[in-house]
């Protein structure tokens, strides 16, 4: 149901891998972890320091690759919507695209800064180093996976895998079970809860609006005691006295509901975020 805290963004401290100075202190980290791995420290001398520094300029070229993917997975298949499917591409074609760009930039460097002599398509490179890059960006996405789910705890409320929820209603006929997407409008009439569907067929159902509003999603809104109303449902809506808020309700051909319902002061802020939410 529509409430303060569900209209908040969720927060990514994830992202703040990308930001300053954490971008540097990264890329100064994993340089030097690698320079430790790499190179043979009995034989140093002040080319290594050119190395080093050539290095350092290509893992911040790779990190901010890396940020550019994940920033159009973000867009694409963002990871508060589907999980399996986000690291699936994350780990295979991410993963694989920040390699290729790992091992082009290196050539590419190799013949500006070394004339081609450092690397020139080494097999040492290409099945050692290119192991250890593989290892960093693997590391690097546990490091984004755990800060996604550290970040609060409405991520991980969003991975929950929640039953289906079918909500038992009655016509006159027979008994029935709508989804939530079925439903439009629920509201009490002298004790007696009515659901009014999506076909536009009045229900009644053994279930309070206190129970309906736990089954129901956040695009439904409890607007008073007596009525729980759906965005589908609105036609449109203006301030009233007293801070209150009018708001009408398409005409869906029910005799006993009001067309026009009042939104109480103490609601009316909740009812324009959870309005401006569906826009």
């Amino acid at each position: 149901m529509g409430s303060k805290e569900s209209m908040e963004g969720l927060k990514k401290s994830q992202d703040l891998l990308f930001k300053r100075p954490y971008l540097w202190i990264i890329t100064i980290s994993i340089t030097s972890l690698n320079f430790l791995i790499t190179y043979d420290f009995q034989k140093i001398d002040f080319q290594y320091f050119y190395y080093y520094l050539v290095d350092i300029l290509t893992t911040y070229l790779i990190i901010e690759f890396y940020a550019l993917g994940i920033r159009v997975l973000n867009k694409k298949i963002p990871l508060n919507q589907d999980f399996i499917k986000r690291v699936a591409y994350q780990l295979t074609l991410h993963t694989l695209s920040v390699i290729l760009f790992s091992v082009i930039l290196n050539e590419l460097f190799d013949y500006i800064f070394f004339e081609g002599e450092r690397l020139s398509l080494s097999f040492v490179f290409y099945t050692k180093d290119t192991i250890v890059a593989l290892v960093f960006v693997l590391f690097f996405h546990v490091i984004y996976f755990a800060l996604f789910f550290m970040s609060n705890q409405e991520n991980l409320e969003s991975l929950k895998i929640v039953p289906e929820v079918k909500l038992k209603v009655t016509d006159a006929y027979a008994t029935k079970f709508l989804h939530p997407k079925e439903v439009v409008v629920v509201y009490s009439l002298f004790g007696i809860t009515y659901v009014v569907g999506s076909d536009q067929n009045k229900y009644t159902s053994e279930l309070t609006l206190k129970e309906f509003e736990e089954r129901l999603d956040d695009s439904f809104f409890r607007a008073n005691r007596k009525y729980i109303i759906s965005q589908a449902s609105i036609d449109s809506y203006k301030s009233s006295t007293n801070g209150k808020i009018e708001v009408k309700l398409k005409i869906m051909g029910t005799v006993d509901l009001s067309e026009i319902i009042i939104v109480s002061r103490d609601k009316a802020s909740f009812f324009r975020s959870w309005v401006n939410s569906s826009s």
